[in-house]
This record gives C-alpha cells, structure tokens and sequence, in this order.
C-alpha cells in the first residue's frame, strides 16, 4: 500500500504522565506526516475524517478501559513496543482480542513481562524493546552543564549535590492534563529536549532513561525499593545491561561511587534492538526521517510559555489544577473580593504544580471506576464527590492575569515526596534548581 491509499496517526492521551506522549513523539519519526490523532482509551470508536484507512504504530501502555482496546477497522496496525498493564490482562484479551493479536501479530513486547505472559497464551510475540530506543542526538547541539534529576527523591538530589560542581535541577514528568493532542506533542519534545541537552539524566523511570540512552545523554538508572512496589522492577527486565545503575536502597553512599563530574559513559548493548526497530517501522510506514527529532530552533522555557494563553477556558483549567495550599489562600481571600489582590506577585496560585489535591482526585476518578468490589468503588465515589465539590468551590472565584510568564516561580517549588507522587514544576524543567 502506497502513502496516497492511507494516512498516518498517532496515539494520543490525557493522562497526567508526559512519557505517553513521548512514545507518539518516537512514532512520528517513521510518518511522512500525522493525519489522525487516535485517542488510546477509545481506538475502538475511532472513525478518521475521510474515512481513510490509517497506518497506526501501537507503541504504548495498554491501558485504563481494555473493553475499548479492539481497533476499529479503520486502523492499520503494527503491533509493536507494546505493554499491556497486569491487572487488566484477563479482560483485555478476550477471544475476539485473542484472534486480532495473532492475525496481525507477531506481537513485539515493550517489556518482559508482556512477552511472557502472551507466549503462555500461545500468541505469536517477541520482545521488542521500547520505540523510545530509535530517538536520535541533534549533534548542531551542543550539551550543556547541568544534571538532570527526574522523579528522583529529595534526599538523592540533595546527595547529589553534594558530589557535583554542576548544577542539578529535579523536575517530574507529569504535568496536568489540560492541553489538547497537538500541544500534548510539543510538551514532550520540550522535555525530551531537556534530556537531550544534559550532561547526566539521574531517573528511576524506563519513560525517562530510554530516551535519553537513545539520544546518547549520559543516563543513571536510580534503583529503589519503591520501584518495587510500583512495578517498575518489572518493566526493565531485558533492558538491564543497557543502563547504568545504583542501588540506593543500599544507601546514599552508593552515589559516591559514581562520578557526577564525568558521568560514565553508556553502554552499547541496545544498539541492536534499536536497528530492529528502526527496520520494522520504517518498512510498516515506507518512511524513516534520519534526521533528529530535537531541533535548534526552540526555547524550551519560551515554547512551554507560549502553550499557556490568555483564555478563560485555560484560566479555569489551570485554576482547576492548581495546588491544595493555594486553593486554600483563594477561599480565604474569597469574601474580600479578589480581584483586589495581585495573586500572581505573591504567588497564590501556581498553574503548572501538579497538586496533591489533584492528585488525590485522579486516583480516586480511577479507583472509583476499576477497583475490585462494588463496596470499595462506592466508597471511592464518595471521596471522589467530596474532592471534586471542594474543586468546585475555588472554580467560584474567576481569577484574572495579564501574562502567565509574569509568575514568581522561585515560590512553585513542591518537596520530594510531592514531585514523586505527582508533582514538580514542569515549566521550569532545567531552571528551577
């Protein structure tokens, strides 16, 4: 099929982790241009403008509502770099998902664990690896001195401090999920942009050191008993040899050992699977760009600015998100008359912290639609209900501003355990040290 029989999507999300779109940003790589925007939790529905049959690279993390996961027969698939979550996995595949992954398998797996669980299953599957593998270095762009910390604990940023003359900024990959598709896309190649210009990405997160291995920034995977906990452990099983790592549940001493002013160069081994990757795509769509996808004619800072513009739906949005202590103060203030208060000076509202309060509201949105019992999703309803009035209630009071870039974000700084569970400054991603 030739590129005038189809067009080309990509998936796209709404979810508060930047890493989604990141994985859309590495399909493009292999799209002489992106037709259709194919909404991950809805592939089913998805009906393109034209009617068209479209080329789509199922490279994601399947998924919140897998009754939704069949493709509508309006997409092309190659199913590859695909992980499909534990919990769902019965109900994801049911006879008629049964038949679809092998008719157009062999299913390429991001992660061990996916491949395991498919062969038990007697489908056609092989290990894959992770799209985020076949990103490129822009080599017009020169590195610079700072070290990265992304979703990494408070107490390992500050160690690492202490062993380093650079500067090392911490940031989080999540962000509040307000924008649309397309500046979803340009969020995630800021932030890869941020990994891509540092002289050392610390993470504990696979979204976040595959990228920068792939666009050759020096990476140290941080090991930690919470992964564990949250599966991470899992998903770099097969990705081991490719990384550097420390173990810092043996103690912080173990950063000692690592030399922050001459990060360790990576290793090499992922240089096959990523070539496997590059040949699959690239024959799927007919196209590979080899050129990089990180370019030099951008301010990341700017263009994150840029996204945020004087419009009352996006006032209301970023008010929605806005973080629990803020939320608090504008109550207070609420019978004064606001209008009256110059919040952005002093800092009373902070649109780009992602809050625990929102926090608290997402996780119980879900819990409330998917936890086991019918008892326990009523009972996180009703918590979901007490949240979402107190969000109501600061909805009440309009607040009004000339320029968002005038915000004091010297004040927006949220703690370890916040960024970690959530939170962090996405607009200032490499400034805010």
């Amino acid at each position: 099929m030739n590129s005038q029989e189809c067009k080309y999507g990509v998936i796209t999300y709404n979810s508060i982790n930047i890493g989604d779109e990141i994985q859309s940003v590495a399909a493009s790589r292999f799209l002489p241009q992106i037709d259709e925007y194919v909404y991950r939790e809805q592939i089913n529905n998805f009906i393109p403008k034209n009617k068209t049959l479209t080329k789509l690279i199922m490279n994601a993390w399947w998924m919140w509502k897998p009754e939704n996961f069949l493709p509508s027969k309006w997409i092309e698939p190659l199913l590859i770099s695909m992980y499909v979550r534990p919990p769902i996995r019965s109900e994801f595949l049911t006879p008629v998902v049964r038949n679809y992954l092998i008719s157009k398998g062999p299913v390429g797996c991001r992660d061990m664990s996916t491949y395991e669980w498919l062969q038990k299953e007697s489908i056609p599957s092989y290990f894959s690896g992770c799209l985020t593998l076949t990103l490129q270095r822009n080599y017009n762009i020169p590195r610079k001195d700072y070290i990265l910390c992304v979703d990494v604990d408070k107490t390992v940023v500050d160690k690492i401090r202490t062993l380093t003359n650079r500067p090392v900024y911490s940031m989080s990959r999540m962000l509040s999920p307000y924008y649309n598709s397309k500046q979803r896309m340009t969020v995630a190649k800021l932030v890869l942009r941020a990994y891509h210009d540092a002289a050392l990405v610390v993470s504990p997160r696979l979204h976040v050191i595959l990228p920068s291995l792939a666009m050759e920034t020096p990476v140290l995977r941080i090991i930690s008993d919470r992964d564990k906990y949250v599966g991470e452990q899992g998903r770099y099983m097969g990705y081991e040899e490719f990384l550097n790592s420390v173990n810092t549940d043996i103690g912080l001493e173990e950063l000692e050992n690592y030399d922050f002013n001459n990060p360790q160069p990576n290793p090499t081994k992922h240089f096959a699977m990523r070539n496997a990757l590059i040949q699959k795509c690239s024959e799927f769509t007919g196209y590979n760009n080899t050129e990089s996808l990180i370019t030099n004619d951008i301010d990341p800072l700017v263009e994150l600015l840029a996204l945020n513009k004087n419009k009352q739906s996006q006032i209301n949005r970023v008010c929605y998100w806005s973080s629990s202590e803020n939320l608090e103060k504008v109550l207070k203030l609420k019978n004064k008359g606001i209008d009256q208060y110059n919040l952005i000076g002093n800092s009373v509202f902070e649109p780009m912290n992602i809050s625990k309060l929102y926090f608290k509201y997402y996780r119980y949105k879900i819990l409330a639609r998917i936890y086991p019992g019918k008892a326990k999703r009523e009972y996180y309803s009703k918590k979901l209900e007490k949240i979402t009035s107190y969000l109501e209630i600061y909805l009440y009071n309009k607040l009004h501003y000339e320029n968002i870039s005038s915000i004091d974000n010297s004040k927006n700084r949220t703690s370890g355990s916040e960024r970690i569970s959530g939170g962090g400054n996405l607009l200032m991603p490499v400034f805010a040290a």
